[in-house]
């Protein structure tokens, strides 16, 4: 059961953060976010590829050679005891490189979204955050599949990871609540810790990176972002943003 404070939080209203959201920019401005934007997805495409090329060809080559070792190691007689040691570690290392491999191509490109769309791969993640981190995950999401730009999915995941990265570094929190939900062409996203909150000079220094680059993904998309917390309170983000990109003027 959610709390009155947690429905209020989840209510998906008032959002603190980008209130120059609320008046349209000039055309210039509008021309700049959309250069932006298309950079962004370039360099989302390039990453995709390289993530694709890392997993597929570095992944398979590590994969054969992890096979010849086992060969190897089979035909060995069995008075060689150190080369058999000096096989078995060098299958180990290619373990660890295998692994390597996939998180630097997950890095690049999530493939959990790929295989399971953006709700499916906000479950594994927060899933994953429980089991690293003890702290408890309630989740509201979307049961039926939902059509999103590949970009944009990749954009809100990346949110979505750096909002839960913050809860496990700073919030001394217990339990995060989060729901996507979908409203009028929108995509909303809340996530709701009840953790010791953030001071509002906290969320404007210039060095809190994650937060801005929060806040320019948000702006690319289109969308807007919430980010609000008091002395513990816990801390809210909030973000809607639109399920397909928007035409331009």
């Amino acid at each position: 059961m959610h709390t009155e404070a947690d429905k209020n939080a989840l209510a998906g209203e008032g959002f603190s953060e980008h209130r120059a959201l609320e008046n349209p920019p000039g055309k210039s401005e509008r021309e700049l976010r959309a250069l932006a934007a298309h950079s962004q997805s370039v360099r989302e495409a390039e990453r995709a590829r390289i993530s694709r090329e890392i997993h597929d060809e570095l992944g398979q080559a590590l994969t054969g050679l992890k096979m010849d070792l086992s060969w190897l190691e089979k035909r060995l007689p069995g008075d060689l005891a150190a080369p058999a040691a000096k096989i078995r570690s060098m299958s180990r290392l290619i373990d660890d490189t295998i692994r390597s491999v996939r998180r630097i191509a997950s890095a690049l490109r999530p493939q959990v979204l790929d295989e399971f769309g953006l709700a499916g791969a906000l479950r594994r993640q927060a899933r994953q955050f429980q089991a690293r981190t003890g702290i408890r995950c309630k989740m509201d999401l979307p049961a039926e599949p939902f059509a999103m730009d590949p970009e944009r999915a990749s954009d809100v995941f990346r949110i979505f990871q750096e909002a839960m990265t913050n809860v496990a570094r700073h919030a001394g929190a217990t339990r995060v609540t989060i729901q996507l939900r979908l409203e009028a062409g929108q995509l909303l996203l809340n996530v709701l810790d009840n953790g010791m909150g953030i001071p509002p000079a906290d969320m404007r220094r210039p060095d809190a990176l994650g937060l801005l680059g929060v806040r320019e993904r948000a702006l690319l998309l289109g969308g807007r972002v919430g980010i609000e917390g008091g002395d513990g309170e816990g801390t809210r983000l909030r973000l809607a943003v639109p399920l397909q990109p928007q035409a331009g003027p």
